[in-house]
């Protein structure tokens, strides 16, 4: 690496190329592990899943009546009801012990298996019970609130494709498919590495370190397992042997800190003298965040990202959260996205990818939204108060107030206009 790169950025990349190379360059094999079904909600399925079995396994009753044969009540009406005599009941669970022959009928529960020689089930408010006899009033076809046999689940019907997130329904489905246990992606170790000697580490620092449990909780929540190595302090030599040290244990390392457009460039230059090492992208065109970076060592990534919190949090959204996914071939969730009229000009500086934290709020019955600020990566209040992201790409100079936008939110919908939003308007104006 050069000293002129070393010192300052003479270009940032576009964020779109940086993620392609990133994505492209790294291919750390995450291993798979088998774990309970009832155990399994949240976790990436490490292979395509199937039905051992039909189910229901057989036919059962779709609702609380009589089991019958369709033929005995093709007749049947209000004034001219067909009797059947009653020759038994089946509870959800049970194993019917006798047959409906023709002139009989069987009481069944939701979910009972259906008795042998019948066919369908007349709802009891279509039925009237006199002692051990039933006066049917309305004809049923065929399997007529009948649960068909493997009309739910076939055998060898896929339940849940790899890389897809396993979710409650998934659950329930592979349980009535027979399915015990299901292979999945084990959790990606990420190890987190805090650089600076203003942090707060045995009490000698000024500023507390809120960037690295900042970085393990969302990681935790993306369903990796994170580590929190520590603070290292602002030495290369020291910040190298760190990474050499403690690499071999996780599948990516992340590190905050000591990245920068004009000042200390400690973390790039550490990492360039660790054996193997090889830049991937360093200085992206992302407000907040632009100093972020990536280096492939021994075949595993590290990312670097600025050590304030609003500007890793973007860092995390921007390349750990895709790169995780790609990883484990997993199919990139769907975000909650809603439309909302501007309410407040919103300005980009051009050629950059900016992600504003907004505030979306309900007034009048229509949706409207305000920017919170976005100078100043380490203003955590913004992270508190916003409950959506605006993605402004970089060819975009702004929004102008009644404009519509899409934006994704990340928290519920303000019932009305906050009032921390005139102090916001002030700020900026």
């Amino acid at each position: 690496m050069s000293r002129k790169r070393l010192e300052g950025f003479t270009r940032f990349e576009k964020y779109e190329d940086a993620l392609s190379r990133l994505l492209t360059q790294v291919s750390v094999a995450i291993e798979s592990e088998m774990v309970p079904v009832t155990d399994a909600a949240g976790r990436v399925a490490a292979e395509d899943t199937y039905s051992l079995r039909d189910y229901p396994p057989v036919d059962r009753a779709a609702l609380d009546g009589y089991a019958v044969k369709s033929l005995d009540v093709l007749s049947a009406s209000p004034s001219n009801p067909v009797i059947l005599r009653l020759v038994g009941s089946v509870e959800a669970g049970e194993i019917p012990k006798f047959t409906v022959n023709v002139g009989e009928a069987a009481i069944v529960f939701t979910g009972a298996t259906m008795p042998e020689g019948s066919d369908a089930v007349i709802p009891f408010e279509e039925a009237v019970r006199k002692e051990s006899y039933v006066y049917v009033l309305r004809p049923a076809q065929k399997y007529k609130n009948v649960s068909r046999a493997g009309e739910d689940i076939k055998k060898g019907d896929l339940i849940i494709k790899r890389g897809l997130t396993v979710r409650p329904w998934h659950v329930a489905a592979l349980i009535e498919a027979g399915i015990t246990e299901i292979k999945v992606f084990k959790k990606p170790r990420v190890g987190i590495v805090n650089v600076g000697n203003e942090l707060l580490a045995g009490g000698g620092g000024k500023i507390p370190n809120s960037t690295g449990p900042l970085i393990h909780a969302y990681l935790k929540e993306l369903g990796c397992e994170p580590v929190l190595i520590g603070v290292v302090p602002d030495d290369v030599e020291e910040i190298s042997s760190t990474v050499s040290r403690v690499l071999r244990d996780f599948d990516i390392l992340v590190m905050t800190g000591g990245t920068s457009v004009g000042g200390k460039d400690l973390v790039p230059e550490a990492l360039s003298r660790v054996k193997s090492a090889s830049l991937i992208f360093h200085g992206v065109n992302l407000r907040p965040g632009r100093t972020a970076g990536a280096y492939l060592i021994e075949g595993k990534p590290v990312l670097m990202f600025s050590g304030l919190p609003v500007a890793a949090l973007v860092g995390l959204e921007a390349f750990v959260k895709p790169l995780i996914r790609k990883l484990m071939g997993a199919a990139p969730l769907p975000e909650p996205t809603v439309r909302v009229r501007v309410r407040r000009r919103v300005a980009n500086v051009v050629g950059f990818k900016s992600f504003f934290r907004v505030v979306v709020y309900r007034e009048n019955n229509e949706l409207f939204m305000e920017p919170l600020r976005l100078s100043g990566s380490g203003i955590i209040s913004t992270l508190l108060k916003g409950n959506a992201i605006l993605v402004v790409d970089e060819n975009i100079e702004g929004y102008d107030e009644d404009d519509y936008v899409n934006v994704i939110l990340i928290g519920p919908i303000y019932e009305k206009r906050p009032e921390f939003l005139d102090q916001e308007a002030s700020t900026s104006s």
